[in-house]
């Protein structure tokens, strides 16, 4: 053939998906999961964006002044260059973005387009949020330097929706895409990122908080609908298999307990049976997951830090299967470690026959099996391996009665005496869940003595075994204490300190969050404490017992409400303290969720179905919405049209917007089939067993009247107290203007996002009171005077009442 010719033949068609990568990706496409990785993303994407915002609204100088040295080292480019980088970034990113979204469609691949549209959606979102949160001043020196950069007057902080779709968009595509198009999106963002910086009006510390952003968005989305399942298909681990000389004539997954791994039954040509274990980036995300659970919920329990990469994981399990078999400990011979793609391994190990410990049925867990089971345990410990995670799944029976050990995922060698403890203490609750305490003590005292038995005891407790272990202790009522009995006298313990595991527990964790909440919205308030002391000063401080006797009256309204939308009798002492510390958890989060989740805990503890007590809330509720209401009406037509003066309410046509697009999606919703019958199979007997609950209210004329009047008594209690306030600083407004200006400021206030409505509730209401006729050097002492005593005294009496009711286990 002449040159010629071969320049003149046809060239072979290549599809825009070959271009792209996108087709020879989903061909190995088996489904759609949501990935653990995904959510190990989140976490180190969140963080990462919350570090950000508080930085840059907590360290503002610092930030300021990183971001006028990065303006004054890019000052040397010179106009010309800035106009030419600026034109070639627009062409950049519009190239980009319009390609994102239409070579998925060019290609047909929906999904992926919906993906990244819904990930660009929620940056386009979310971005102006943050910059809202964060809500910081640059300096007046780099806002006019940007701006004379660009030619303008005037420069303001534009946000950084670009970039953080963009993330959203590259993080979303990765999974559907090869390396070789990951790698290029990294350094698409990267330059774009940089280029934002030199030559936009955009604050660089902006553009560098719409990346985590931007990431976090595009992960929330895969996890939320599912990435691409990128596991080793049955023929991928066949012929993984074969490069490594174990041909395989059939391979199917196995339906065992294989923690941290995907198992697999191979059967090869010679006949024989191998059992394999696959790990990949999943399992390691999970693994790693489950490590920064421990490291933040318990100590003291031996874990060390997680291997750099897969695949030092699957070596050291490897060479602790070898070490374990080479010093005469039954385990299954290990055949092979070998690749599996681009981002998964496997373990291939001789089959047993027989079945795990878990299994079998309790007669056949015979007293010469456990000892021979501890036996093994017993040559484990002289050779300091820790094998921890024995439990009865990983301890295998061969048909002729013989134990395995398997499954050294977890597993150390060169131990502290602690870990081994940890493992005798693990196979002991194991086996008295099947045997019982005695023989499960007998049997392991017979194999290793009464010493080495003894010396678990101090980590014989819930904690420190496997979750499922736990969950089987836990269904035996008493087995524990039993067994840990049966330890002392058997081993003759005079004295036993267990070992402290948890690093935080669930009082821990509701204190942690309530000073960090506390510290957010309440301590700022605190600021100007001198001036608010000088403030009510000058009250007439005869009227704080009658303040102080309306705020108390309150508590004892809402306790009447509450106990008047249960059916059942509540304890009345209980009840009322109850509501003290329902004021205390409403600090701690806006729109009143704290407290209603705290009366929530309350009635379920008392024995109320979970279904009757959140309906009983919610008629609490609505009860408390139609009193408010009511005393509005009541209060408005008794104070008189010219009673706020120039105070306007906002616009209804909002509020009638809002509920029109409510109500359209809950139908859209309803319209789905999927949601019907989801709604038919969870939704409707909770609500049936809660129209019972409000049926049983509505036909006790008794409760009717305590529902009701309790919610009245509440808010009446409240306007009482702001008046009695007003009052002690030489009143100036009859009482019915006082009421509508409470009611009217109180309703408006709600719609704040802060705890108990804090700062929008003090500004409703002096602006009411002002607008009402009432001077402002009264109306803002007297405000600072009523919120002492209906928000910053209670909160000390509301802690120490929602103590007592943890400690006497009503919550």
């Amino acid at each position: 053939m002449t040159a010629n010719a071969a320049t003149d033949a046809p060239m072979p068609h290549r599809h825009l998906s070959d271009i792209t990568g996108l087709g020879s990706r989903e061909e190995a496409t088996r489904g759609y999961v949501r990935s653990p990785e995904d959510v190990l993303r989140i976490v180190v994407f969140a963080a990462a964006t919350v570090l950000m915002m508080a930085l840059t609204r907590w360290a503002q100088d610092s930030i300021t002044g990183f971001e006028g040295d990065l303006v004054d080292i890019l000052g040397f480019i010179s106009p010309t260059i800035e106009r030419v980088i600026k034109g070639g970034l627009e062409i950049l990113v519009g190239l980009v973005g319009v390609g994102i979204l239409l070579i998925p469609l060019i290609n047909r691949r929906y999904r992926l387009f919906g993906y990244t549209f819904a990930a660009n959606t929620l940056a386009t979102i979310l971005m102006p949020l943050v910059q809202h949160v964060v809500d910081r001043e640059a300096s007046a020196r780099v806002v006019n330097q940007l701006a004379d950069r660009a030619g303008i007057e005037a420069a303001t902080t534009s946000s950084s929706i670009g970039i953080a779709t963009m993330a959203a968009s590259f993080i979303v595509l990765a999974p559907f895409v090869s390396r070789r198009w990951r790698r290029s999106g990294v350094v698409i963002i990267t330059t774009v990122t940089l280029l934002t910086i030199v030559v936009s009006l955009r604050l660089p510390a902006d553009a560098i908080l719409a990346l985590p952003l931007g990431a976090l968005c595009g992960t929330a989305i895969l996890l939320a609908f599912g990435r691409p399942d990128r596991r080793p298909t049955l023929d991928a681990i066949k012929a993984a298999l074969r490069d490594a000389g174990l041909p395989a004539s059939e391979v199917r997954q196995a339906k065992v307990d294989a923690r941290g791994s995907t198992p697999y039954f191979a059967t090869l040509d010679d006949g024989s049976e191998l059992f394999v274990k696959v790990l990949g980036a999943q399992e390691r995300a999970a693994d790693l997951l489950f490590r920064i659970y421990r490291f933040f919920r318990l100590k003291n329990v031996g874990d060390d830090r997680p291997f750099s990469s897969l695949r030092r994981t699957i070596e050291h399990e490897a060479l602790v299967a070898l070490m374990a078999r080479d010093v005469d400990v039954r385990t299954p011979r290990l055949r092979g470690v070998v690749d599996v793609g681009a981002d998964s391994m496997l373990l291939a190990y001789n089959m047993i026959d027989g079945r795990s410990l878990d299994g079998l049925d309790p007669d056949a867990v015979t007293d010469d099996l456990m000892t021979r089971i501890w036996q093994q345990v017993g040559i484990l410990r002289r050779h300091r391996i820790a094998h921890r995670d024995l439990r009865r799944a990983n301890v295998f029976v061969g048909d002729d009665g013989v134990p395995w050990m398997i499954d050294f995922g977890f597993s150390e060698v060169a131990v502290p005496d602690d870990l081994l403890d940890a493992d005798v203490a693990q196979l002991l609750a194991s086996l008295a869940v099947v045997v019982g305490p005695q023989r499960a003590v007998t049997a392991a005292i017979d194999a290793l003595g009464t010493e080495a038995v003894g010396e678990a005891l101090p980590r014989l407790q819930i904690r420190a075994l496997s979750g499922a272990t736990q969950t089987a202790v836990n269904d035996h009522k008493g087995l524990l204490k039993e067994l840990q009995d049966e330890v002392v006298e058997r081993c003759g313990i005079d004295h036993v300190e267990f070992v402290q595991l948890e690093r935080a527990n669930r009082k821990t964790i509701v204190t942690m969050v309530a000073l960090v909440l506390a510290t957010y919205f309440l301590f700022p308030r605190f600021a100007d404490l001198p001036g608010i002391v000088d403030q009510i000063r000058g009250a007439q401080w005869s009227w704080t017992p009658l303040v102080i006797l309306a705020s108390v009256l309150t508590y004892i309204g809402a306790s009447i409400s509450l106990a008047g939308s249960i059916p059942d009798r509540l304890p009345p002492g209980p009840l009322v303290t109850s509501s003290f510390a329902s004021s205390f958890a409403s600090k701690l989060a806006p729109a009143g969720l704290g407290g209603m989740a705290l009366n929530m805990r309350f009635l379920q503890k008392q024995g109320v179905d979970k279904a009757v007590a959140a309906s009983g809330i919610g008629m609490n509720t609505i009860a408390g919405f139609v009193g408010h209401i009511t005393l509005v009406g009541v209060f408005i037509v008794w104070a008189g049209r010219d009673a706020f003066g120039s105070f306007e309410l906002p616009d209804p046509k909002y509020f009638v917007i809002g509920v029109a697009v409510v109500a359209a999606l809950g139908l859209i919703a309803i319209a789905v089939p999927t949601t019907r019958r989801v709604l038919r199979a969870r939704l409707a007997p909770v609500a049936s067993r809660a129209v019972g609950g409000v049926g049983d209210v509505l036909r006790r004329p008794a409760k009717v009247v305590m529902l009701v009047g309790g919610s009245v008594l509440v808010t009446f209690a409240y306007l009482t107290t702001l008046y009695f306030s007003v009052e002690a600083f030489g009143g100036g407004l009859p009482f019915a203007t006082v009421g509508a200006v409470f009611l009217v400021g109180s309703a408006v206030a709600q719609a704040a996002p802060t705890p108990g409505g804090l700062g929008a509730v003090e500004a409703a209401l002096i602006a009411g009171l002002v607008a009402a006729g009432l001077d402002n050097t009264v109306a803002v002492p007297a405000v600072f005077f009523y919120r002492l005593f209906t928000f910053w005294a209670p909160i000390l009496p509301g802690w120490l009442s929602f103590q007592w009711l943890e400690r006497n286990e009503y919550l």
